[in-house]
């Protein structure tokens, strides 16, 4: 006897199958995307692989019952909260690295030095803005910690204007030690990456 053919609870079963197997398939693709673009290769084809078992399932059970407009919504609504869980699976795990470019009208030493009291290396570079002499800094930062750094910058300086920009890899650098800070992972001892 098959099982998704017979009983009363079909009409309500496939439809949540439907649902939550296009959920986990979206979410899963635009992660492996995010990592994809990231060069997480090797990660990416066993996410690839789960990815098109449940989309292969969804649009199996919803093929064979096209017509039925209950099926359909189900799939269109698996694949919207997949869309979502994907986004927020991706800002949960904050994996990689990023640039926080910080913008201030003069070099605000307490706040590079709280930065590199991080563990974190600063560039720092005088530039010319619209309204005259500013300066910019950079530090690459790991995602998960760019949160706690991020508050500190607009605790300190609330007038400065940051940026964050995706990094794909990192060669040389000055990164913390994982597990040992206070800061959301933060940690006081450093690692210098290269020269």
């Amino acid at each position: 006897m098959d099982f998704l053919s017979a009983g009363a609870l079909t009409p309500v079963l496939i439809p949540l199958l439907v649902f939550g197997a296009r959920v986990i398939d979206v979410s899963l693709e635009t992660l492996r995307i995010i990592l994809l673009a990231r060069g997480g290769r090797l990660i990416v084809p066993v996410i690839a692989f789960i990815e098109i078992i449940f989309w292969i399932v969804s649009l199996g059970l919803v093929v064979n019952e096209f017509t039925n407009p209950v099926y359909l919504i189900s799939y269109g609504a698996g694949f919207a909260a997949g869309n979502y869980a994907g986004i927020l699976l991706e800002e949960r795990l904050a994996m990689g690295v990023c640039v926080l470019r910080v913008i201030t009208s003069e070099e605000d030493h307490a706040l590079i030095d709280a930065i590199r009291g991080t563990g974190y290396g600063v560039t720092v570079v005088a530039a010319e803005g619209l309204h005259g002499p500013c300066t910019i800094f950079y530090s690459v930062v790991r995602r998960c910690d760019l949160l706690p750094i991020t508050r500190m910058v607009e605790e300190m300086n609330p007038h400065a204007f940051c940026t964050v920009e995706d990094v794909r890899s990192t060669t040389r650098g000055t990164f913390p030690r994982s597990g040992e800070g206070a800061l959301s992972g933060i940690s006081r001892r450093t690692v210098r990456i290269g020269k």
